[in-house]
């Protein structure tokens, strides 16, 4: 008996321990650290041909997050910045209505990860005072964000793997 409770204590303390340092979920220490940036606006990577968003660091503007997304998603985004609308109400306007009607609120969004050159985003939506956090492509996520005037936030961890340096060279690029 004595045995089983020393060794339940032992793998608790290892789990603890495990947790602690991050090992059990397989991120670095401080991934959950967000910092605020601003859609800059869309552009072309001249390489491939494909839409770029672009997000900057809301405080200083200088360095440059590209995300790599779709053409009907860069038009989403392009509209949403420009606050034009469609003749039609687009798929991320229909959502923004639901919202809407829903007495809900996106309160932001959240670029969570990148693994394999794929950026993956939540949408935090607050409905009744109770938040929930939806998956999401970034594009979709940041084409909402826009419709409902939702900040956007990056994890650090992402930043840091995929950040552009304010560049001359590279900024003619994309």
């Amino acid at each position: 008996m004595i045995h089983r409770l020393l060794l339940v204590a032992a793998a608790f303390v290892l789990v603890h321990a495990l947790v602690s340092a991050d090992v059990l979920r397989g991120e670095e220490k401080g991934s959950y650290e967000y910092e605020e940036m601003v859609i800059k606006g869309v552009g072309f990577d001249k390489i491939t041909g494909t839409p770029v968003v672009l997000l900057t660091d809301k405080k200083q503007g200088g360095d440059m997050l590209p995300i790599w997304i779709g053409l009907c998603e860069a038009r989403a985004i392009e509209l949403g910045i420009s606050d034009s609308v469609a003749p039609r109400p687009m798929t991320y306007d229909l959502v923004a209505a639901i919202v809407r009607t829903l007495n809900a609120k996106v309160k932001r969004v959240l670029i969570v990860d990148l693994r394999d050159n794929v950026f993956y985003a939540q949408v935090e939506v607050s409905v009744g005072g109770k938040t929930q956090s939806i998956d999401a492509r970034p594009s979709d996520a940041l084409a909402l964000a826009l419709r409902m005037g939702a900040p956007v936030f990056v994890n650090k961890a992402v930043i840091k793997k995929s950040l552009l340096r304010k560049d001359p060279e590279k900024e003619r690029e994309i």
